[in-house]
């Protein structure tokens, strides 16, 4: 562990360094604040993960809890983040940092509680990166489930001086559905460097399933997990696959049991000569360049960045309406939002494939949200919290 600064101003938190949007987006905002002038610090449970070596070298990385390794589930992350609380709570009171950041939705409570714990010696900021998803049918016990996760999610924003929601949606629904005051939520859109993605679309790239003459390509990106729901994507495919000839690439980290789920779920469809796993790319761009559509048909979000850099790239988009700020990012006709069912999602995405394809539009509706602005909001927010 570094020594203590003499004075330090933010403190960021998340897990580990693994390849989301969440992570990507604290390393652009510690890089950022670094270079504005505050002392800034990464605090992680697991000092591990793809995205590591882009840590900036002028903000160091304090590590706070038991080593894992580099193979560790769900189930593992969930027990090392409660049994981390009370060394977070001493790291806390021993650095006392201005500002305490929670980087996503994932670390909350943990960041919630170790506050409280210590005194609540920070002002404490959640940067609220999903919104909370409503049960889609009568069950009792997912609505029991949805309730429970509503008062959790209200009790540790009671710890909270304020909530940065990633999209107007998510703010919206952190007022009026999970009454947290007006006042005390900052909207700060996700943003993306439309000419850096230019650029690293344009390096050399060479694919099979991209080849002239190839059947077009439905594309799927996130981390192979529940919540990015790629079984109803599957689902939607295979009612397309019945009609044209059409391929299914999923790129996206591939860790725990889901993937095999979803192989299990391909095999018995028998697509498995049409749909590919394409694992973590680091630099997908070439990918949405190249596809027919992307899909993102998540169980909820925050604003996918993964759609706004499909739309950046001039890639058609269909969204359900459950992913969170889609339907924001879609207004103006921008992309068809469909409904979370197969037969509904694979229509969306047949006519948004017959359409003619637009990129003009969606370059210009993806250059609105920033990363620029975005990050200088971030900064100029941490700068007055920090000044309080």
């Amino acid at each position: 562990m570094p020594p203590a600064p003499a004075s330090l101003d933010v403190a960021i938190v998340m897990f580990d360094f693994g390849p989301t949007g969440v992570v990507r987006n604290a390393l652009r905002i510690a890089r950022a604040s670094a270079a504005a002038g505050l002392k800034v610090e990464l605090w992680v449970v697991q000092d591990a993960g793809t995205m590591r070596r882009e840590v900036p070298d002028d903000v160091p990385v304090v590590a706070f809890g038991p080593t894992l390794g580099t193979d560790y589930t769900r189930a593992d992350r969930r027990r090392a983040g409660r049994g981390a609380v009370p060394a977070l709570a001493a790291l806390m009171a021993e650095r006392a940092p201005r500002v305490v950041l929670s980087a996503g939705n994932h670390f909350h409570s943990q960041v919630a509680a170790a506050s409280r714990v210590a005194g609540h010696p920070s002002r404490l900021i959640l940067r609220v990166s999903t919104g909370l998803p409503k049960p889609d049918g009568a069950s009792p016990l997912a609505w029991a489930r949805y309730w429970w996760k509503r008062g959790k999610a209200i009790r540790r924003q009671r710890e909270a001086d304020l909530l940065v929601a990633v999209s107007r949606e998510v703010g919206e629904e952190l007022a009026a559905d999970m009454g947290f005051p007006a006042e005390r939520i900052v909207v700060i859109p996700n943003g993306i460097d439309a000419r850096a993605i230019d650029a690293r679309a344009a390096q050399p790239f060479e694919h099979p399933w991209f080849a002239p003459g190839a059947p077009p390509v439905i594309l799927g990106v996130g981390r192979i997990d529940k919540f990015k729901n790629f079984e109803l994507l599957i689902d939607a495919f295979a009612a397309l696959r019945a009609t044209r000839p059409l391929r299914l690439m999923i790129v996206g980290e591939e860790r725990g049991a889901w993937k095999h789920r979803l192989d299990a779920q391909v095999e018995r469809l028998g697509l498995g000569a049409d749909v590919r796993f394409e694992g973590f790319q680091a630099n997908p761009h070439a990918y949405f360049r190249r596809a027919a559509a992307y899909v993102c048909c998540s169980r909820y979000e925050g604003m996918s960045n993964a759609m706004l850099e499909a739309m950046a790239n001039g890639c058609p988009v269909v969204a359900t309406g459950t992913a969170t700020g889609a339907r924001e990012l879609l207004e103006g006709g921008v992309g068809p939002l469909a409904e979370p069912d197969a037969g509904a999602l694979a229509a969306a995405i047949a006519a948004r494939i017959d359409s003619p394809r637009d990129p003009e539009t969606l370059q210009s509706r993806a250059a609105q949200y920033d990363l620029a602005r975005t990050i200088e909001a971030y900064v100029d927010l941490l700068t007055r919290e920090a000044r309080a």
